[in-house]
């Protein structure tokens, strides 16, 4: 059964190489034509950790550069977008509204035709080459003389749930190289658990579905729980569905980037902590509420015929 629900989540190579072809075109000419300058464009999403299911449609760029502030980004922000959606318009290549069509010379000079643009308080959205793209510029944290450290002054400063959104992305950088250097083995049952929370679980409203990175946390911390020598899906996906049903208080955290119990959170139930951002507590940022993600992982467990 394990082996079915992969099937129906893997994306088919081709749609990834498309994936990745548009992301290219994108990056490559943001950095020669970004109208400030960029030290590094992260694909934050599935794609860059490597958990892309069939299912994904979507493109997430964090522009990195020391040439934006660290932070009052009500007062930049709207500038920095509206310059970087002229940028990116000047370099539509009309006369290629297919991306496959497009030679790989225009690397860097031209992007396929894009659609549907709008500008949200942290991003610009728009449509490119059939992908739902975001595109958010941010400080780069990991040339500060302080490094990540002063990104986690500034979310313990601005400690509202909105600032956690604008400010977790300048640890983008961080969050994909966490989970991409997972085993692939692990990649593959993340993939299994987002298929299933986006195609098969039933959420009453937007609030109670978890969100990818939350499940990707999650997997990742079974998959430590277990520690066999050899791999056991069935293991793992079953201490996951225990670390989802297991009641409060639960605490999980990871100390390869920074000490997490450097940082509390009052009374919490809940805290998983972000590997990249210790401040952000997943288990919050991740879901509006708790009270349905247990009862769809126990019908996931059914399903999959997963033992406790």
């Amino acid at each position: 059964m394990v082996d079915a629900q992969l099937s129906a989540a893997r994306p088919p190579q081709h749609k990834l190489d498309n994936h990745q072809r548009v992301v290219n075109f994108l990056v490559r000419y943001l950095h020669n034509h970004c109208p400030f300058r960029v030290s590094e464009v992260v694909e934050s999403g599935s794609l860059g950790q490597g958990t892309t299911t069939s299912e994904e449609a979507d493109i997430d760029l964090v522009v990195m550069s020391q040439e934006v502030p660290k932070e009052d980004n009500a007062d930049w922000l709207p500038r920095a977008l509206e310059a970087l959606k002229t940028a990116l318009r000047r370099g539509e290549a009309k006369q290629y509204p297919n991306i496959s069509n497009m030679p790989n010379s225009m690397l860097g000079r031209a992007i396929p035709c894009c659609s549907d643009w709008e500008r949200t308080r942290f991003a610009l959205q728009f449509k490119c080459g059939g992908y739902d793209v975001d595109l958010l510029p941010t400080y780069d944290w990991s040339r500060d003389p302080e490094k990540y450290e002063g990104l986690y002054k500034l979310c313990v400063k601005y400690h509202t749930q909105e600032q956690y959104q604008w400010y977790s992305r300048g640890a983008a950088k961080l969050q994909v190289e966490f989970v991409s250097h997972q085993r692939n083995e692990v990649k593959d049952l993340i993939r299994i658990v987002k298929y299933w929370s986006k195609k098969r679980a039933y959420w009453s409203y937007k609030k109670y579905k978890p969100s990818s990175y939350l499940i990707t946390l999650l997997v990742i911390k079974a998959s430590e729980n277990t520690g066999h020598m050899y791999f056991d899906r069935t293991a793992v996906l079953s201490e996951f569905c225990r670390l989802v049903r297991q009641p409060p208080p639960l605490r999980i955290s990871w100390s390869k980037y920074n000490d997490p119990e450097t940082y509390s959170f009052g009374e919490a139930q809940r805290v998983i902590q972000d590997p990249a951002n210790p401040v952000n507590n997943v288990a919050r940022s991740g879901i509006g509420d708790w009270s349905e993600f247990p009862r769809n992982v126990e019908k996931f467990r059914q399903e999959l015929g997963i033992p406790y």
